[in-house]
C-alpha cells in the first residue's frame, strides 16, 4: 500500500507534538494552507487567481541580483526583473535567493517548530564572522511551470521545510537508505538525476509521491531524498536548518565524511606536517559539505552559551536533566507533549523544556556535564587532547617516562597505559593493524587513536627519506560534493620537478620500486 505524508490541518495542533511525532522520529509532514494565510507573502506577492503578483514583486525587489539555475548546471545573475519578464522557460529556474538577507522576514512568520532554529533564527545568523555556517540558509524559489529539482538529500544532513507561496508542486520522496535503490556510478552525486525515468523502481524504493498545493508547507527530515517539480508557475520559501532534534545526525554525517576525506588522502598524509594535514582535512570537509569539525562545535558553544541563562529546569522522570536521552525513549513522549498547548508561540513551561534540550544536546558533544560546567568523560578518547595523544605515543615508543602533570584525575591510568600499549605495538610492527583489531575500543577511540598513530609512521618515514616534495589538494567548484584531485609534485635533489596525479604517482612508485628490487634484491 502506498504511505502518505501526514497532513495537519488543525492550527491549534501543539507544537511540541510536531517536535515529538516528527522532529523526533525525524518524519516528514506536510502543514495545511492554514499555516500560512495569514503571511503577507501570501497576501502581497499573489494575485487573487492564485497566479504570481509579477508587477508588486517587480515594484519592491525587482533590482535585487538573483541567482538562477541554467539547464540544472550552471548559475547565472540577473535581475529579479530580468528574470520576471522573461519567464516561462522551464530550463531557468531562480534558486538559492538570499531573499531575508537583504529583505529580511516580516513577510512570514514560520511555526514554533521550525523557528527552533540553530542556523537562521539566532543572534548570529546575521553576523557572518561569528555564524558557523558563513551565511544563513534562508531562500526564496521562483520556477516556471515544468521545472524542477535533481534526486538529492538536503545538505549535511540538515532538515528543510518549504513554504508554498502559489503553485504547485509534485514530490517524490523516500525514508533514509531507500535512496540506494537508485545509485549509479555516472553522476557526480552517486545517485540517478532524475527516477522518473525507473518508475520500476519506484515499489522496491518505497517512493512517495504527493502533491504540495499553495499555501501548504512541507517539511522535509534529515536525509530524506526528494525530487521536486513545479507544476505550475511557483514561489516558494525555504529554509535548510538544524535543531536539537537532527544534530546527532549532521554529527554523524560529518564523521563520515571526515572518515571519506582521509581515505582520499592517504597516499599522501605524510607530505605534510601533524597540523597541516589536520588543516588540510578540515579545509576539505567543509568546501565538501560545508561545515567542518571545528565550525560544528563552535555551533554547539554558541548554543550552549546562548541557553545557560535558562531560568527553570524541565527534569525528566526518567533522564533528569539529561533530557537528550528522550529523543530516542519513547516513554517520555507523553509526558513531553503534556507540557502546553502553545501553538504559535511559546510559553514558559515549553520555552525552558526546549532551552534544556538543547542544553543537554550540545553538553553532550561537547563533553561538558548536564550538572557542573567541569569537563567529564564522554568518550574515552575526549579525556586527551591530540597533543597529549601525541605526547603518550613519543613516550610509550621511546620508553620515556610521561610528564608528572600528564596524568590528572580526569584520566583513567588504565586507560593509559592500554593506549601507550597499542601506540607501542603500532609502532613496532610499522603499521595500524594492532588498533583496528583491539576488541575493547570504540569506533571513536580507534578513528582518534588512527589519526595520532598515522601521523606519526608517516613522521618517521619523511625523516628516514627526506626528499623535498609537496602536495597541492585542488578542490572542484561548491556544487561537485567529490571532486578531490590529488596532485603530488616531487622535487628531486637534482633541482628536477615531476608531476603526478594519483594513478599515475602510484604506477611510478610501482616500477620505481622493480627498479630497486633489480638492482639491489636484499631491499
Amino acid at each position: 500500500m502506498t504511505r502518505e505524508i501526514p497532513r495537519i490541518h488543525d492550527q491549534s495542533t501543539p507544537w511540541l507534538k510536531l517536535l515529538v511525532e516528527f522532529g523526533f522520529q525525524n518524519e516528514p509532514f506536510i502543514l495545511g494552507s492554514e499555516s500560512t494565510s495569514s503571511w503577507l507573502a501570501r497576501k502581497e506577492w499573489v494575485l487573487p487567481d492564485g497566479r504570481l503578483n509579477n508587477e508588486y514583486l517587480k515594484k519592491s525587489y525587482g533590482n535585487a541580483i538573483v541567482p538562477t539555475l541554467v539547464n540544472g548546471t550552471s548559475y547565472e545573475l540577473t535581475t529579479l526583473t530580468e528574470f520576471l519578464e522573461n519567464m516561462g522557460d522551464p530550463n531557468v529556474y531562480l534558486k538559492d535567493w538570499h531573499f531575508q538577507n537583504e529583505f529580511g522576514t516580516s513577510m512570514y512568520t514560520p511555526n514554533p517548530f521550525f523557528s527552533r532554529d540553530f542556523v537562521n533564527c539566532e543572534t548570529w545568523t546575521s553576523n557572518n564572522d561569528e555564524n558557523p555556517f558563513g551565511d544563513d540558509y534562508r531562500f526564496v524559489y521562483i520556477g516556471a511551470a515544468g521545472s524542477w529539482t535533481k534526486f538529492h538529500a538536503d545538505v549535511v544532513c540538515s532538515y528543510s521545510w518549504s513554504a508554498n507561496i502559489c503553485g504547485r508542486k509534485k514530490w517524490f520522496m523516500m525514508s533514509p537508505g531507500s535512496e540506494e535503490v537508485f545509485k549509479s556510478s555516472s553522476t557526480d552525486s552517486g545517485y540517478v538525476e532524475d527516477i522518473r525515468e525507473y518508475q520500476e523502481l519506484f515499489e522496491q524504493a518505497n517512493v512517495i509521491t504527493f502533491i504540495q498545493e499553495p499555501g501548504e508547507i512541507v517539511f522535509v527530515p534529515s536525509n530524506w531524498y526528494h525530487q521536486v517539480h513545479n507544476l505550475e508557475d511557483t514561489i516558494s520559501i525555504n529554509h535548510n536548518w538544524m535543531n536539537s532534534t537532527n544534530l546527532g545526525l549532521v554529527r554523524d554525517f560529518l564523521s563520515k565524511r571526515e572518515e571519506d576525506v582521509r581515505n582520499e588522502l592517504s597516499d599522501c598524509v605524510d607530505s605534510f606536517t601533524e597540523e597541516e594535514f589536520e588543516e588540510k582535512v578540515e579545509d576539505i570537509l567543509y568546501a565538501d559539505a560545508r561545515l567542518n569539525k571545528s565550525k560544528f562545535l563552535k555551533l554547539c558553544e554558541l548554543v550552549r552559551e546562548s541557553r545557560s541563562t535558562r531560568k527553570d529546569d524541565y527534569d525528566c522522570r526518567n533522564h533528569g536533566l539529561e533530557v537528550w536521552k528522550c529523543i530516542s525513549s519513547p516513554d517520555c513522549y507523553s509526558s513531553i507533549t503534556s507540557i502546553c498547548s502553545c501553538s504559535i508561540s511559546f510559553c514558559a513551561k515549553c520555552s525552558n523544556f526546549v532551552k534544556q534540550l538543547e542544553y543537554s544536546i550540545v553538553s553532550r558533544f561537547l563533553g561538558l556535564s548536564f550538572f557542573h560546567w567541569a569537563k567529564i568523560i564522554y568518550f574515552k578518547f575526549q579525556m586527551f587532547t591530540e597533543s597529549q595523544l601525541s605526547t603518550l605515543y613519543d613516550c610509550a615508543t621511546t620508553s620515556t617516562r610521561l610528564p608528572n602533570d600528564f596524568a590528572d584525575n580526569e584520566k583513567d591510568l588504565k586507560t593509559i597505559i592500554r593506549y601507550g600499549e597499542l601506540f607501542k605495538a603500532c609502532h613496532s610492527s610499522n603499521s595500524i593493524d594492532y588498533l583496528q583489531k583491539a576488541e575493547d575500543l570504540t569506533e571513536e577511540e580507534k578513528v582518534e587513536l588512527k589519526k595520532t598513530v598515522t601521523q606519526k609512521l608517516a613522521n618517521a618515514s619523511r625523516s628516514e627519506d627526506d626528499i623535498p616534495w609537496n602536495v597541492n589538494i585542488v578542490i572542484g567548484n561548491s556544487h561537485v560534493a567529490k571532486s578531490l584531485r590529488p596532485i603530488i609534485n616531487i622535487k628531486m635533489p637534482s633541482g628536477e620537478n615531476f608531476e603526478f596525479d594519483i594513478d599515475s604517482f602510484a604506477q611510478f612508485r610501482q616500477q620505481l620500486a622493480q627498479i630497486v628490487l633489480v638492482v639491489n634484491p636484499q631491499e
